[in-house]
């Protein structure tokens, strides 16, 4: 059995690609028509690793790697011989099986292939095709205080609501640690927020490591908050996504746990998987809350991320409203969310939220 590695790769947008990267922990950024991201091709530390939507190639532009496709990324990262086994793990991870025909049947070898990567670093499937990630010992979590974060307490983060998120803090490394858990509350990751300034150069945000163990996992997978939340989306039949899991923290500061609707996707990007997991919930209203990504209203980076947005309609328009926290009235610093100003901030621009149509 064989996968037509074109037939494949077509079926990738820009947005699937970012959310492999980001499994790999490559920092991915996302911009009009291009990726930049960690050179993870050559185990380098530079964002000079780029992917350009038109051809659909990365391009190394440190080191000697040069051009190449995303089969052949995962053939680095894998460390596997065979094409054959990088096309099975894209058909996997991304759950491509029922939107691509398989072209041939051949030796048992190629099943083998198959069913090695059919499980991808302990995540599986089940029967609805649902996936799970690989539980975490949370036990580690109680020997780390919850005390009061002065600089979130500043932001509108009340430490109530760190508490009931577990959050906690990591004295040796100087960061907040932010548990991830699925929508079923099992701790599927740990992020840890940096408070040191030097530290910033590797990102404000990144999977944190206790000793040999690394706490990381699928960001495009999952979204956090949603256990928390999922019960009020049911009925209110409504989700606003926002990128970072302060939001959520803020949002949930703001207007309480019995109305919370926020969940964060920890990134700029909304996935296939993500959108399916509130799907599924019932929503008929998605409200994007992105971070303020430009400075004026014109410049270039204002009309990316207007067609950063579009392609979120065009995805999605058809299946729910969807709405967006659009700063018309320039209330909003340059990289902030729409819940960084306060409340009542916040509130104006849900009140005034943009439709699409």
């Amino acid at each position: 059995m064989s996968y037509n590695k074109e037939e494949v790769k077509e079926l990738l947008d820009i947005e699937d690609i970012y959310t492999l990267l980001e499994y790999y922990n490559a920092e991915p950024q996302i911009y009009y028509n291009h990726i930049e991201a960690l050179t993870i091709c050559h185990d380098g530390d530079s964002h000079k690793l780029y992917y350009y939507e038109n051809t659909k190639l990365f391009k190394c532009y440190t080191g000697s790697c040069g051009s190449f496709d995303v089969f052949e990324l995962i053939q680095k990262q894998e460390h596997l011989d065979d094409l054959n086994a990088a096309v099975y793990f894209v058909v996997q991870f991304f759950n491509l099986e029922g939107r691509i025909d398989q072209v041939d049947v051949s030796s048992g070898e190629d099943w083998k292939i198959f069913e090695r990567y059919k499980k991808i670093a302990g995540i599986h499937t089940t029967i609805n095709d649902k996936l799970i990630l690989p539980e975490k010992n949370k036990a580690i979590l109680k020997y780390y205080p919850q005390p009061l974060i002065k600089n979130w307490q500043k932001e509108g983060i009340e430490k109530e609501v760190c508490d009931l998120m577990n959050i906690r803090y990591d004295a040796i490394n100087g960061g907040i640690l932010i548990p991830h858990t699925d929508e079923d509350s099992r701790l599927v990751g740990i992020r840890i927020r940096t408070l040191v300034k030097e530290f910033e150069n590797d990102g404000k945000y990144r999977p944190w490591k206790n000793g040999k163990e690394l706490f990381n996992h699928p960001l495009g997978f999952n979204l956090y908050g949603l256990d928390k939340a999922k019960e009020n989306i049911k009925r209110q039949k409504v989700a606003i996504i926002v990128e970072s899991e302060k939001s959520v923290l803020q949002f949930i500061s703001y207007l309480g746990l019995s109305n919370d609707i926020c969940v964060a996707v920890c990134g700029s990007s909304l996935s296939k998987y993500q959108f399916q997991l509130l799907y599924n919930l019932g929503i008929n209203e998605l409200i994007i809350g992105f971070d303020k990504d430009f400075q004026e209203k014109g410049s270039n980076e204002y009309y990316q991320v207007q067609d950063k947005w579009e392609k979120i309609y065009r995805k999605y328009g058809n299946l729910v409203n969807m709405s967006f926290l659009w700063d018309k009235d320039n209330l909003l610093g340059y990289k902030s969310s729409p819940l960084d100003h306060g409340k009542d901030i916040f509130m104006h621009l849900f009140r005034n939220r943009v439709y699409l149509n």
